[in-house]
Formats: C-alpha cells, sequence, structure tokens
C-alpha cells in the first residue's frame, strides 16, 4: 500500500479517538452539571462525606452552641467487670482535665467509649481520640498529616474540579463558598503547620519526607499524635501520649498544649507532665467520678485534707456513738426518766449509725525492694577512650571517658535515636566498643530492665516458673510469696504472662532484678506501663536501693527523685558534605528541670512553639 493511504488510515484514527475522547469529556462534564443542578439533591452531609464538618454554613451552629458537656448515670463495663457505676462526666470547654486513678479502673475504656461515641456526646462536638498509631504505607510522614484534614482534602479537589469545568455550583455549593471555607480552614498555612508539629515531635526534614512504612510503630505513634495537633479538635482525648516519646518531644508536647485553647482530656503516667499541662483532675476511683480543681499535684494536696476531715469526723462521730451506747447500756431499764432519755438516745444512735462518715481510704499499694549486693571499691565499671556506632562513618558517640560505681545516680537524657539504650548495652557489655574499652570489677553484678527484655520472656509460662528457671532451688511456694512482694500475688502468678498487662509484665522483671541482688541497676524506660502509684513505690525503692543506678527515663518525678547527675545525649548530625560528625555523651551542668528550660528556648529559637511572652501561662 502507498505510504499516503497509510496516513490517511492514521490520520483518520486519530480524529476518531480525539472525537471519542472529547465526547467523554463532554458527557462527564454535563454529568457533573446536572449532579450539580438537580432538583432535591442538595448539600453533601458529613455522613456522606466521610468526615467531620468544620466550615461553612454546615457548622454554623457550632459558633453559638454551648460547648460545655454534661452526661450522667454512665455505667461502664470491661468485660463482665463494672468499672464505673452511675459516673456523670462533666467537662467544662477549654479546661485541660488529667484523668487519674489506679491501673484497671477504667480510664482508657472511658476515652474509648466517649470516642466510640458509646457515651452520647451533641453531634456538634469534634472528637479525637489517639490510641493507635498511623497506617504504614508510602505517603510521607508530612503527607500523613496533611491529608487527615479530609475536610481541607475535599475542598481541594472540588475547587480543582470546578475551575477544571467552568463551574460556579456544585451540590449546592459554590466556588465562592469553597475559598472562604478553605480560608477558614486555614489552608494556606497548612504545610507548614504540619511541618512545625512534625519537627516539635523529633522529626527533621529528612524524616518528614520518609514513608511512614519505613518508621517504627513508636515513631508512627508520634504520627498518629501530630495528626491530632494538627487537626485541633473540640475534644482531644490522649491515652498515654508519653510512652513513646523522649524528653525533647515531651517537653515541646508541654509547652504546645499550654497554648491549646479546646478541651483536653489526658490519661498519663507521668506526674511532671499532668502538673504542667493540667488545669483540673478526674479521679476515677471505687467505681465513681470525682472531680478536683488543679493540677495532681494540687489534686493529691486537697484529696488528703479531705480524708483528714473526713477521719476527724468519723472519729468524733464514733465518740458520739460509744458515749450513746453507754447512756443506753447504763439507763435503758433504769428510772422512767432515765429510761425515757434512754429511748431518745436510742433514736439518735440509730440516726448516727444510719449515716455514716465515709472515709475515703486508699487501696494499699504496692511497695518494691531492690536488696543489693556487698559493697565493692570504686571504680565498678571503666569507661577509656570509648567510641561505638552501627554503621562505619555514623559513630554514636566517641571519646568516652568515665567511672561508675555503687553510689552513682545517674539519668541519662536525649532525643530518641541519640543511643541512650545502646549506652547501656555498652555498659552491659551485650557490644563492645569500636574504639577504646570498658573494664568491670571482676565481681560486679549488673541487672538491666528494658521493654525488649520482657518482650522476649516466655510469655506461655507463668510468672512462678519464670522466677525458678532464675533458680532451680528454688520451691513453687518460695516463688510465690518472693512474687507476691512485686504485686503479683494468688492466681495471678500462675496465669501465663502473656496475659498480663504491661504493668504486670514490668513487675515480673522488677523481681527478676531484685533476685539478681546487682552492685548496679541499669533502667532503660522502666515507667512505660506503670501507673502512677507504682512509679512513686519504684522511685522510693530506687532510693533506698544501696547500689549504682544508671537511668534512661523520660519521666520528670522519677529522675528528679532518683538522680544526682543528668548526663545528655545528643545524635549525630550529617555534615555538608555527606560526611557525619559523632554525637557526644556530656554531663549537664545543672538540674533536669534547668535541662527542659534549656530544650524550651531552643524551641522558641526555631520557631517551634510560641513565646511564653506572647502565649502566656495558664493558671
Amino acid at each position: 500500500m502507498p505510504p499516503k493511504c497509510k496516513n490517511k488510515k492514521f490520520l483518520a484514527k486519530q480524529k476518531e479517538l480525539e472525537e471519542q475522547k472529547a465526547a467523554k469529556a463532554a458527557a462527564e462534564q454535563a454529568a457533573v452539571a446536572a449532579e450539580a443542578t438537580q432538583e432535591g439533591d442538595g448539600r453533601p452531609t458529613a455522613e456522606e462525606l466521610g468526615f467531620f464538618i468544620r466550615s461553612g454554613p454546615d457548622a454554623a451552629l457550632r459558633a453559638t452552641a454551648n460547648m460545655d458537656i454534661k452526661v450522667g448515670n454512665i455505667v461502664l463495663f470491661g468485660g463482665k467487670q463494672e468499672l464505673i457505676s452511675g459516673g456523670t462526666l462533666q467537662l467544662t470547654y477549654g479546661t485541660h482535665y488529667g484523668l487519674v486513678g489506679r491501673n484497671g479502673v477504667g480510664k482508657s475504656t472511658l476515652l474509648r467509649s466517649i470516642a466510640q461515641k458509646a457515651i452520647k456526646l451533641p453531634d456538634f462536638l469534634h472528637i479525637i481520640h489517639v490510641e493507635q498509631e498511623c497506617v504504614g504505607d508510602q505517603r510521607t510522614a508530612l503527607e500523613t498529616v496533611l491529608q487527615v484534614d479530609t475536610e481541607r482534602e475535599w475542598l481541594l479537589d472540588l475547587e480543582r474540579k470546578m475551575n477544571d469545568m467552568n463551574l460556579d455550583e456544585h451540590s449546592g455549593i459554590t466556588l465562592s463558598e469553597v475559598y472562604e471555607r478553605l480560608e477558614e480552614l486555614d489552608s494556606d498555612s497548612a504545610e507548614p503547620r504540619a511541618a512545625v508539629i512534625l519537627a516539635g515531635l523529633g522529626f527533621d526534614p529528612q524524616m518528614q519526607n520518609t514513608p511512614t512504612r519505613e518508621f517504627s510503630g513508636g515513631w508512627r505513634m508520634r504520627i498518629a499524635l501530630a495528626q491530632a495537633l494538627f487537626l485541633s479538635p473540640d475534644l482531644l482525648l490522649l491515652d498515654e501520649p508519653t510512652n513513646h516519646l523522649d524528653v525533647h518531644a515531651l517537653t515541646w508536647l508541654e509547652e504546645f498544649l499550654l497554648t491549646w485553647e479546646k478541651t483536653v482530656v489526658i490519661v498519663s503516667h507521668d506526674r511532671g507532665f499532668l502538673n504542667s499541662v493540667t488545669t483540673s483532675t478526674i479521679f476515677i476511683h471505687r467505681k465513681r467520678m470525682w472531680y478536683y480543681g488543679g493540677n495532681y499535684d494540687t489534686f493529691l494536696k486537697v484529696r488528703a485534707e479531705h480524708r483528714a476531715n473526713q477521719m476527724a469526723m468519723a472519729k468524733e462521730q464514733g465518740a458520739r456513738v460509744a458515749h450513746l451506747k453507754q447512756f443506753i447500756a447504763r439507763f435503758g431499764q433504769g428510772h422512767k426518766k432515765m429510761a425515757k432519755q434512754a429511748q431518745s438516745r436510742q433514736k439518735m444512735l440509730a440516726r448516727l449509725q444510719d449515716e455514716p462518715v465515709e472515709v475515703d481510704y486508699d487501696d494499699p499499694y504496692l511497695k518494691l525492694d531492690f536488696p543489693s549486693a556487698t559493697r565493692l571499691p570504686p571504680p565498678c565499671i571503666s569507661v577509656q577512650g570509648a567510641a561505638f556506632g552501627y554503621k562505619e562513618g555514623r559513630t554514636l558517640y566517641q571519646n568516652l571517658d568515665f567511672g561508675l560505681d555503687m553510689d552513682s545516680r545517674v539519668a541519662i537524657v536525649g532525643p530518641n535515636g541519640a543511643g541512650k539504650s545502646t549506652f547501656l548495652h555498652l555498659l552491659m557489655g551485650k557490644i563492645i566498643p569500636t574504639e577504646g574499652w570498658v573494664s568491670r570489677h571482676t565481681k560486679l553484678r549488673l541487672a538491666m530492665f528494658s521493654q525488649h527484655h520482657i518482650e522476649m520472656m516466655d510469655v506461655k509460662s507463668d510468672s512462678v516458673t519464670h522466677m525458678r528457671r532464675l533458680d532451680k532451688d528454688v520451691s513453687v511456694e518460695e516463688a510465690r510469696k518472693y512474687l507476691g512482694r512485686f504485686g503479683l500475688q494468688g492466681e495471678l502468678a500462675l496465669k501465663p504472662i502473656e496475659v498480663l498487662s504491661g504493668g504486670q509484665k514490668s513487675r515480673l522483671a522488677f523481681a527478676e532484678l531484685a533476685w539478681r541482688q546487682p552492685h548496679i541497676l541499669l533502667l532503660d524506660e522502666p515507667t512505660n506501663h506503670l501507673d502512677l502509684e507504682t512509679i512513686e513505690a519504684l522511685a522510693m525503692a530506687i532510693n533506698k536501693f544501696d547500689g549504682g543506678v544508671v537511668l534512661v527515663s523520660h519521666d520528670e518525678r522519677l529522675i528528679s527523685l532518683v538522680a544526682d547527675e543528668i548526663w545528655s545525649v545528643d545524635r549525630f548530625e550529617k555534615n555538608k558534605d555527606g560526611t557525619y560528625r559523632p554525637g557526644t555523651v556530656k554531663v549537664f551542668d545543672g538540674s533536669f528541670d534547668e535541662y527542659k528550660a534549656r530544650l524550651t528556648a531552643e524551641f522558641e529559637q526555631k520557631a517551634l512553639i510560641k513565646r511564653r511572652k506572647e502565649a502566656g501561662t495558664r493558671a
């Protein structure tokens, strides 16, 4: 066939394809226009869109509505166990609440019930519960935070669609309304706001542009927290937000929440965090919810005063009852006049006994004990010229020179990824330095607590079996008695480790540490999964321990109670030429409060938080 004929056929085919494409586009445009003008179609609802509407005329009710919450007669169960009976949820808008109580009383169940609307709250309230980590996929950390605002994403998509098809209105929504709602959501500043939140939580620019699938569960939990802070809901529910944070991220979060103008309810085992951030306290105790003004320390003080008053009244009532009983016993069968008085006293006694003064006793809480070994002369551990790094050219730290003995009380602080846990492994002898050396006294016994150690336990066995593996000469009765000292009494000690709570597994790990009678304790984030009372018991046990302690923790209360020295670990950094500057381990000359103040000043300098003078401080 001549080339000319081939060209004609090709051009005809190309023209046909173009006509089909144009017809398809016209049909799509007509369908969109028809959808936009269809009678009775109306504006899309939140249920149809799949997100909470925070802007535009559909959210107008929120501007004038009472945002306070009061729901009575709350009954909550955990399985078959009743946790709260006849409770009242009462939240004043803009107040920061600490939700406290022993492990197992229903704190997390209450937050979950609010988030899942099992406790009915007004529909115009935007509620977010931070409980699970974000899904790991190909999106970057920054994209994942930005795209959590599905309303903004939908409006941007609608704007593009209406501009492409030259539409002034779609589904009852005009283009001018789209622009107004994007402005109301502060869409233009969304990306820098998301970047600031991620930076405050420890994500540098490279990490912000890393796919979420490459992050560990702990870092994905931080992304989930960043998503909630970015959306700024009316009611923010935070369940143990500090568990996966280092001191840097925790300090930033404290400062960020100080300027939070909406309602937040926080469950946390970190006493310092609660004291810094909360302004009221909800105490779940004996299936009831008690409300106190002030932070956690204020709550403890007021509750102690109430208890003292109750005990004084109970004592006075007890004396009155004893006096009435004595009078009735003496004169109840005597002279007619005295017998009549005795009958009157009997009625008074009945009223007093029907209305006893209820004293709010605490449940007895755990007492830990770490017996130490016999004294060893210093230094127990000597580190000279040591360096370590997992990858060549990326040294975590170098030129380490220090000694540790049975009088050392050191807290290791620094950002995640700087090598704090690695530092403990270096002391323990689990890894060897790439340069220099670490020597230990020949009779030195070390005992280390870490979450990894708990994860490596034989979870199919019970606590008694676990302890007997440490010493085969120990009988079942001796092991059970010993475990009871660490809060693992009765049948609990015979349950498989896999069914124990995180706090109970930690108690088993503490029991193992104590059994070893070490000269030096190495503790890596020991407060995770512990309640506030158990952390207090841990601090008391460490202070009674006649040996050395090296502690990695972000818990302000624990560090302040037990540490004499603060050692700061800083991350290695990438140089402009692509090489890496080694990280450092330095003794911080000051208290933990002063260390946090330094971090706050750094955040202000980097514009990651509002300056205190601008933001003000919460009472």
